[in-house]
C-alpha cells in the first residue's frame, strides 16, 4: 500500500471512530486524535510488511518447484492461495 493510502484509510477510520457510538474521542483533544491517527498509521504499515513478506515467501516457494505454473494461469492462482493459506497458518499456528 502507498504512503498516500495509508495516510486516507488511517484518516477515514479515525473518522469512523469518532462518529461510532460507544467510543469516545475528546473533542477538541486534536493530540488525542492525532496519536489515534500514528496507531493506526502504525497499524496498516505494520499489517502491509507482514502482507509483503508473506507474498514474498510464497513466490519463492513457487518459484522452487520443478514445473513452476506461469504466473497469472489459474494454476498459479490456485497454487499462490493454497501455499498463502499454508504460510500464514504456519507463521500464526492456527
Amino acid at each position: 500500500m502507498s504512503r498516500e493510502r495509508i495516510f486516507y484509510l488511517a484518516d477515514r477510520i479515525v473518522a469512523e471512530l469518532q462518529a461510532t457510538e460507544g467510543v469516545v474521542v475528546k473533542d477538541g483533544d486534536e493530540e488525542t486524535r492525532k496519536d489515534v491517527r500514528n496507531e493506526v498509521i502504525r497499524t496498516l504499515t505494520d499489517e502491509t510488511k507482514l502482507e509483503e513478506s508473506i507474498d514474498q515467501e510464497v513466490r519463492r516457494i513457487l518459484s522452487s518447484y520443478s514445473r513452476p505454473a506461469p504466473e497469472g494461469s489459474r494454476e498459479w492462482e490456485v497454487l499462490y492461495n493454497k501455499t498463502r493459506e499454508e504460510v500464514f497458518r504456519k507463521r500464526f499456528r492456527l
